[in-house]
């Protein structure tokens, strides 16, 4: 799950943000990770909160662990 992703469904960073309890300054970090991809937790959490209108998809995370290897 992308920043880009949780900005178009919570229509601003800063909703993002607080819907994680974290600050913005935090949830504009995720930005700089590869692939601008939020931390794994924090894409199973989404998907989870949102009842699935938020998908968490496990393969984008492999693909990321198997290159860093």
């Amino acid at each position: 799950m992308t920043t880009t992703e949780l900005e178009q469904y919570f229509g601003s960073p800063n909703k993002a943000a607080e819907f994680f309890g974290v600050s913005p300054e935090a949830f504009y970090q995720w930005r700089t990770r590869p692939g601008q991809l939020i931390p794994k937790g924090r894409a199973a959490e989404a998907a989870a909160r949102t009842k699935g209108k938020l998908k968490y998809d496990a393969s984008l995370y492999q693909k990321r662990n198997e290159k860093a290897a």
